[in-house]
């Protein structure tokens, strides 16, 4: 790691300044993917995950009872997917190649046909089992030593299965991740040694050895569970599978060739379960890397995810709990699940908490102080105005068994069910720069799109269809989309909130447009914020431009503006106003006279100061701790934006205005509240 000593200005001696922060997180399948994400694109964070491989559902268990000794390949594959870059168009080709999935029920003559052609390099389609025409393409852009490879593996698998159809033994490809059957190659290639195959299986996805590590030493353990009401689970499969909601009360690891013989479609044994399994039970030795990574961490992350699988299991392992507890300087962090899983149906965010303290202790066999392994709680905050809360996981304070202050609430939600990791990066930012001289860059992660609206029944709907289809991931960004609803008595709101993926929010009374604004912006959770109206004045697909714009710029502020596609503005805006010369001549002049207005007085020409469309930093558009609650809103920031010596950018935008009629709200009385409040921010300057 690079640092770099400073002089403390506080105790006299000397303290380190960072360049990057080591994070550990604790991962298993899904649940983790977007906190990954965004973890890994920031360069300052050098990463390391742990995992458990105890999963033994579907192809992964069907993998596992066919070479013994194998742990489960299914949650090493995605969280290399994750971690892997793809820049070049063959890694994107084997992260294709390597989710393909044979099709269901096929048989064993054609997987091996299949199989076959991959590995004598025949990928021309013919009339025996054809590639399907995307595997192709990407296996034509595999770059020669990546095919080779794969081949290579896939050979060793096939060699294998062979080997054991002679001695009997058979194999159901059905369903199965083309990348499993060639870990499982790796695997047998690599001396049956699960955690030299992960840093093997690392390296052919071009990620570092040792960012992804086993928290055990490979023993290859299978997992059972208890519930309150005294059933047992007998499988990872069945645990992380639909089942009654009573809770689950504890957690067995049990060794193969018991499992085996005596649990895995045996009979109950005459005194039940329970007395076998507490027998039976083996904690596992930490894997030394892993320990290692605990005891150097700058953050620890307990992440989301099934938690009595992916999680839970890997706090037990021996020397976890140990290495976190000795690292005293570590901001510890339980992320915890936003939406219920099979295995927490009952389980509140006090639950899961305690219930990781409970992983720690493994079962009372060592003490644990909550404060030596966990500093800061993330928990889903309840807004019961936005949407239904049943599939939640609760969080209430007066259960909650640790201190208030030690607990971030607010919506972690991006994707439906998952963090959006660049809000977690925020949150974690924030946190470690009180603790750690580390300026960390910001990464641009998610745009809020703010809509303040006002009697827009006609319009909403497209325009809320259009902004939930737009696509950013090009820029890497996801989005989010707020309506702020001013008091409308149309149902604008009750359609707003009729729309997916849409978060709605409404002022108790009308009070303006700036107050939608303010609102939308106290409820943003992106660290880029765009305003856009709901009216169907301006195009959607001007918005892309405007976020690059502030993606890849220095810019911190960008404006849509009309007035530059606008060839004749007297005709439009007597299209506009009609036959109130009033409105033309004030509309007509009084932009102009804004215009000029902020020349003179910030020393900036903004050719459309009250244009709708705007692009801000989050942080930067929050440290103007805004006021106004009209119109006057617009001008204000123009103002505090010039105050601060702030660029900003305006962009060329479409505009199809509406008459009168058709529901134009804009008011003389707004253009002289604007026109006031740049004069007043002058003043207070």
């Amino acid at each position: 790691m690079a640092t770099e000593p400073q002089t403390g200005s506080g105790s006299g001696g000397t303290r380190v300044r960072k360049s990057q922060i080591n994070v550990v997180l604790f991962s298993g399948g899904s649940g983790t993917s977007e906190i990954t994400r965004s973890l890994r694109k920031h360069s300052q964070i050098a990463l390391k995950i742990l995992i458990n491989a105890y999963d033994d559902g579907h192809s992964t268990g069907r993998l596992r009872a066919f070479i013994p000794g194998m742990l489960g390949p299914s949650d090493v594959r995605k969280n290399l997917l994750r971690l892997m870059p793809l820049t070049e168009r063959s890694q994107v080709s084997l992260k294709e190649v390597s989710e393909y999935r044979l099709k269901v029920g096929i048989s064993r003559e054609d997987a091996l046909r299949f199989v076959g052609r991959i590995v004598e390099g025949n990928l021309q389609v013919v009339t025996c089992t054809p590639l399907p025409d995307t595997l192709g393409s990407a296996f034509s852009h595999l770059a020669c030593w990546q095919m080779q490879t794969l081949q290579a593996y896939l050979r060793t698998f096939v060699a294998f299965l062979l080997e054991q159809e002679a001695l009997g033994r058979a194999f159901d490809f059905t369903d199965c991740a083309l990348g499993n059957l060639y870990f499982a190659g790796c695997y047998l290639e690599q001396g049956r040694d699960f955690n030299r195959t992960i840093d093997a299986f690392s390296q052919f996805h071009d990620v570092d050895p040792g960012m992804l590590l086993n928290i055990t030493q490979g023993e290859n353990l299978f997992l059972a569970a208890k519930k309150e009401s005294g059933a047992f689970v007998l499988n990872e499969g069945s645990l992380v599978a639909a089942q009654d909601s009573a809770p689950i009360s504890e957690l067995f690891l049990l060794d193969e060739q018991l499992y085996r013989t005596s649990v895995e479609d045996a009979p109950e044994p005459p005194d039940g379960w329970g007395p076998l399994l507490n027998r039976a039970h083996r904690v596992p030795e930490a894997n030394p890397a892993a320990a290692t990574a605990l005891r150097e961490a700058d953050v620890i992350i307990y992440g989301p995810g099934t938690q009595h699988s992916s999680l839970f299991p890997s706090y037990m392992t021996v020397g976890v709990s140990e290495a976190i507890a000795a690292n005293a300087t570590a901001d510890k962090v339980f992320i915890g699940n936003i939406h219920r899983d099979f295995d927490i149906q009952e389980d509140d965010a006090s639950d899961l908490a305690r219930k990781l303290l409970a992983a720690m202790s493994r079962k009372g066999q060592t003490s644990v102080e909550w404060r030596d392994v966990v500093s800061h709680f993330f928990v889903q905050g309840s807004d019961e105005t936005t949407y239904s809360r049943a599939k939640y996981v609760p969080f209430d304070k007066s259960r909650f068994s640790f201190p208030l202050e030690t607990v971030k609430e607010r919506d972690w939600e991006g994707l439906e069910g998952r963090h959006a990791g660049g809000y977690v990066l925020d949150e974690l930012r924030q946190i470690v720069q009180t603790r750690i001289d580390v300026e960390l860059v910001q990464v641009h992660h998610m745009v809020s799109f703010v809509l303040p609206v006002l009697n827009e029944a006609a319009t909403i709907e497209a325009v809320l269809r259009a902004l939930t289809g737009l696509d950013l991931q090009p820029l890497g960004l996801n989005k989010e989309v707020i309506v702020v609803d001013g008091g409308s008595t149309d149902g604008t709101a009750e359609k707003a909130c009729g729309m997916r993926n849409v978060r709605v929010f409404g002022l108790p009374r009308v009070i303006g447009r700036g107050a939608a604004m303010r609102l939308g912006i106290e409820k943003s959770r992106g660290n880029l914020i765009v305003f856009f109206p709901g009216d169907s004045e301006y195009r959607v697909q001007d918005l892309p431009g405007l976020v690059g714009s502030l993606v890849n710029s220095s810019f911190r502020a960008v404006f849509g503006t009309r007035a530059v596609k606008c060839t004749d503005l007297t005709d439009r805006l007597k299209q506009i106003y009609q036959n109130d010369r009033m409105l033309y001549l004030t509309s007509k002049y009084g932009g102009m006279l804004l215009s000029v207005m902020t020349l003179l007085l910030y020393n900036r020409y903004v050719s459309d100061v009250l244009s709708s469309v705007k692009g801000y930093d989050a942080e930067l558009l929050r440290s103007l701790k805004l006021e106004s609650d009209g119109i006057d809103l617009e001008t204000e920031i123009v103002a505090k934006l010039s105050h601060k010596r702030e660029y900003f950018l305006e962009m060329p935008v479409d505009y199809k205005p509406r008459t009168r009629a058709e529901g134009k709200k804009i008011r003389s009385s707004d253009g002289l509240a604007a026109l006031k409040a740049l004069i007043r921010y002058r003043l207070k300057a």
